[in-house]
């Protein structure tokens, strides 16, 4: 695709979220962004501001594009987001998942309260996120995502240690504001 056409894709998309979405502009720039530079986006702000559908919405724009959407609390399992542990596998004694429509196949996915995720699951994130690479069983898997949307109602505590995914985030965006990174 020539560069021009690149910038005509991206003003067009643009010009029809705007109509689509009101008074999203800076959500509507920052997931862009985030799409073209293979970043992540980290969007805050409160139940109802249209952040799901606004990732949804990314996602019909890629031509294949696999989405994948789930809400993370402290009780949610790897098997929620990675894929169900493959009984085949298990009965050749391998640990494989069955990873198809999960995490892992995803073009797109937002992870709506990323910060209440136990650690099992954040610490498997952590490379899927940085080098877009799963390690299922024996297998490192290339992980087709372009973009992660990290969503949440609220920053998580100073105490709770979770620097490394927060950092993970390049554009966060709150109530149309690039709130500035939190020093560890």
């Amino acid at each position: 695709m020539r560069v021009l056409d690149l910038k005509n894709t991206v003003i067009n998309i643009k010009q029809e979220f705007s109509g689509y979405f009101k008074e999203r502009d800076a959500e509507i720039n920052g997931s862009l962004l985030a799409l073209l530079s293979g970043e992540h986006v980290l969007l805050l702000g409160p139940p109802g501001t249209a952040k799901t559908l606004l990732a949804s919405k990314i996602c019909e724009t890629i031509e294949g594009g696999n989405f994948f959407h789930y809400l993370l609390t402290r009780f949610s399992t790897p098997e929620e987001i990675f894929g169900p542990l493959s009984l085949k596998a298990l009965e050749r004694d391998e640990f494989s998942r069955r990873i198809e429509g999960y995490l892992p196949t995803a073009h797109i996915a937002l992870l709506d309260e990323i910060f209440k995720a136990n650690s099992s699951i954040l610490n498997s994130m952590l490379t899927v996120l940085n080098e877009r690479k799963y390690h299922n069983g024996k297998e490192l898997i290339e992980v087709p995502l372009f973009t992660v949307f990290g969503a949440s109602n609220e920053l998580p505590e100073e105490d709770e240690s979770l620097e490394a995914l927060y950092d993970r985030f390049f554009v966060p965006i709150q109530s149309g504001l690039y709130p500035a990174r939190r020093e560890p």
